[in-house]
């Protein structure tokens, strides 16, 4: 794996992931001392949910606790916390490494177990034999590789996941960096010797780990030291510690969670600050205590992922306006003053535009502009098959009157429409608020008279005013590719917004994007003329065409408009 460079995964274990698997890895490990700290003698279960199935035998029989390992567990404890809390950091100022008291209690635990022979006066559970010598070194049996090799896999994935967190939290905790690819491949030639002395699989150690960086341990020199000591005891001092009580090892463990623990403390924040890391650490921790920590690792690797396929599926869809008196188009939503130019819609897709969020893109475009395309030109068809069947009935009856009615009917019929044949303002003129000031556009003045109050003019209601948008300007800044799908959706788009009058014009493309456009053809469907550098020169040509229409309008307003 670390050969084929798959370490480069570990950048979907967001820090949210790593922090919820290796805080609830901290509670499995905690639930295993707890029976050593009570005295239980309660079986191990594994699979899915073994974490409540442990709980539930410990209530069971807390009544069997062995009040001697119970009373040294807590001593133990409290010594371990006065010594963080109060004694660490004046020691270190004279000798600059911390009380040793994880060592002090494991030589004083041993002594007193061996005086007072804790193991069958109390009926402590102790460390007990330990063998002596290494085991000789052999090949695996190759016999098995077939049968074993789903279960490495995915063993190899958990202990490189668990190595890896760890590794962030003290590489975030101490200002390092870690190379994911190296970490991968020193666990595998360490895991390849080990498998030679028919040894356990080798990873970080959470409790482990958090002792020694408890001790004040910073380097690898500290792995070197505590290994040698190891086998030094595993050839020659191992019988020394078999009468240490197994207690005294769980209340160290416990003390040196605490580390873990306080990363509860996280989440306020983090609910306050973004509720879908919230939702991340949430998950992973729950999975991780409650199913399985190797399903708890898949869980969480898999809501991190649908988190992101989600928040590129639905991004945020800005629609902009022009910043008073300067060049520069922000969302309206957020930025004050900020004012949207009559006939114009400026619309941001704030995400690259591909086949998962095609369709959402369209619908957005329709929701902003309130103008479906679709529905508009159902509706012209109907309203100018109706007209038409009138004209002909008038006709037949050769009435002025009939004439008037048509034209009253005709009237009447486009104002109840949900969607208008031909707006009676077709620049918004008539809803337009005149305290807004366009100049600063690049374009001469151009001054309306009055020729007609508004009240003579009929206003169309207000559900009617999509038909008073002329041109669709999409800003594609965002736009980091499109694929084939983004391209016929955009050109399907222009063709439904084309066929109602309405003209769109894509702004801001990249250079992958503008590639991608002319490689499929894209320029059949839009010429390449309404395409523009920036949102200021789109608008610039939308006002040029807007004007030609406001000088041929024969019913002007009151307002002065400058370009």
């Amino acid at each position: 794996m670390s050969v084929l460079r798959l370490g480069s995964l570990s950048t979907y274990l967001s820090d949210q992931l790593v922090v919820g698997f290796t805080t609830g890895s901290s509670v499995h490990v905690f639930t295993s001392q707890v029976k050593r700290v009570l005295g239980l003698d309660i079986p191990s279960f594994s699979g899915l949910f073994n974490i409540v199935y442990t709980y539930i035998e410990i209530f069971k029989r807390i009544a069997e606790t062995n009040i001697a390992s119970l009373v040294i567990s807590l001593i133990c404890i409290v010594l371990l916390v006065l010594s963080k809390q109060f004694l660490d950091d004046k020691f270190k100022k004279l000798v600059r490494t911390p009380v040793p008291m994880e060592l002090l209690l494991v030589i004083s635990g041993t002594s007193l177990s061996y005086v007072f022979n804790f193991g069958a006066k109390y009926d402590l559970e102790i460390v007990g034999e330990i063998p002596t010598g290494l085991p000789p070194p052999s090949l695996p049996p190759i016999d098995i590789w077939v049968t074993v090799v789903s279960d490495a896999f995915a063993i190899a994935i958990v202990a490189f996941t668990i190595n890896l967190s760890l590794g962030k939290i003290f590489a975030k905790k101490h200002n390092y960096e870690i190379n994911s690819n190296q970490e991968m491949f020193a666990l595998g030639i360490v895991n390849a010797v080990t498998s030679c002395f028919s040894g356990f699989i080798s990873s970080a150690s959470l409790s482990r780990s958090l002792v020694q960086e408890g001790a004040g341990c910073k380097t690898q020199i500290t792995s070197l030291v505590s290994c040698s000591i190891l086998l030094f005891v595993l050839l020659f001092l191992g019988p020394l510690f078999e009468y240490l009580p197994n207690c005294v090892l769980a209340a160290i463990i416990v003390v040196a969670l605490k580390g873990m623990f306080m990363q509860y403390k996280q989440l306020p924040k983090l609910f306050r600050h973004s509720k879908t890391d919230f939702g991340i650490w949430v998950v992973t921790w729950a999975s991780t205590v409650f199913l399985d920590v190797t399903y708890g690792l898949g869980i969480g690797v898999g809501f991190s992922l649908l988190t992101i396929i989600w928040r590129t599926n639905h991004p945020q869809v800005a629609v902009m306006g022009r910043l008073e008196d300067t060049n520069i188009y922000k969302d309206i939503s957020i930025y004050q003053p900020v004012f949207e130019l009559p006939c114009i819609k400026i619309v941001r897709f704030e995400a690259s535009l591909y086949f998962a969020n095609a369709e959402y893109f369209r619908n957005m475009l329709y929701a902003v502009s309130e103008v479906t395309p679709t529905k508009l030109k159902r509706l012209r068809l109907r309203v100018e098959e109706k007209l038409k069947k009138k004209k002909d009935s008038e006709c037949t009856n050769g009435s002025q009157h009939s004439i008037e009615s048509h034209n009253s009917c005709s009237s009447r019929v486009s104002a109840s429409s949900d969607e208008s044949l031909e707006p009676q303002d077709p620049l918004g003129l008539s809803n337009y608020d005149s305290s807004v000031d366009l100049s600063g556009l690049g374009h001469d003045y151009v001054d309306i008279e009055v020729t007609e109050t508004s009240a003579d003019i009929e206003k169309p209601p207000a559900s009617v005013t999509d038909a008073d948008l002329k041109f669709m300007i999409i800003d594609c800044s965002m736009f980091s590719y499109v694929d084939i799908t983004g391209v016929q959706t955009l050109a399907q788009i222009i063709k439904e917004y084309d066929e109602v009058d309405i003209k769109v014009i894509l702004v801001s493309c990249r250079h992958n994007v503008r590639a991608m456009l002319q490689q499929s053809g894209f320029y059949k469907t839009l010429s390449a003329d309404r395409l523009f550098l920036t949102v200021h020169d789109a608008v610039l040509f939308a006002v040029q065409s807007t004007s030609k229409h406001l000088l041929e309008y024969e019913k002007t307003s009151s307002i002065v408009v400058h370009f």
